[in-house]
């Protein structure tokens, strides 16, 4: 009995310690994303309900947190502005989601904005908006 309970403990041990090896630190507060000519101001904590893998996603099959303009991610040149892809799209694509199952900043907005016309604006617009304030 007393070796069925020190693997049972070893196990949730086990489980605990990788849990913690594979933890991402989420930034707090709001985080400039200054990556285009318009920066915008991004906040982890009021997207908190949502999981991770709605907005990141898979790279070679293993979650990846990095910054969506790092080199050889998602281009922020200007030139490359309307390759599906590039950074502005992959913030600005309305109907992101559908296939791919991960979201753009507009395509959850506009999803959660509804058919409220303030809330739209605020949330999609791209001046004076929650986005670009």
């Amino acid at each position: 009995m007393k070796r069925v309970m020190v693997l049972a403990l070893a196990a949730v041990l086990c489980v605990a310690f990788s849990m913690v090896a594979y933890a991402v630190d989420v930034p707090t507060g709001p985080v400039k994303m200054d990556a285009t000519k318009k920066p915008v101001i991004f906040n982890h904590d009021t997207h908190k309900d949502y999981k991770c893998g709605e907005c990141h996603h898979p790279v070679d099959g293993k979650e990846n947190y990095q910054k969506c303009a790092t080199a050889g991610c998602h281009s922020a040149a200007k030139a490359d502005k309307k390759k599906a892809g590039s950074y502005y799209k992959i913030v600005h694509n309305k109907k992101a989601g559908k296939k791919s199952g991960i979201a753009t900043c507009i395509s959850c907005h506009k999803k959660v904005a509804g058919k409220d016309k303030a809330q739209k604006k605020a949330l999609t617009g791209c001046k004076k908006s929650k986005c670009h304030p």
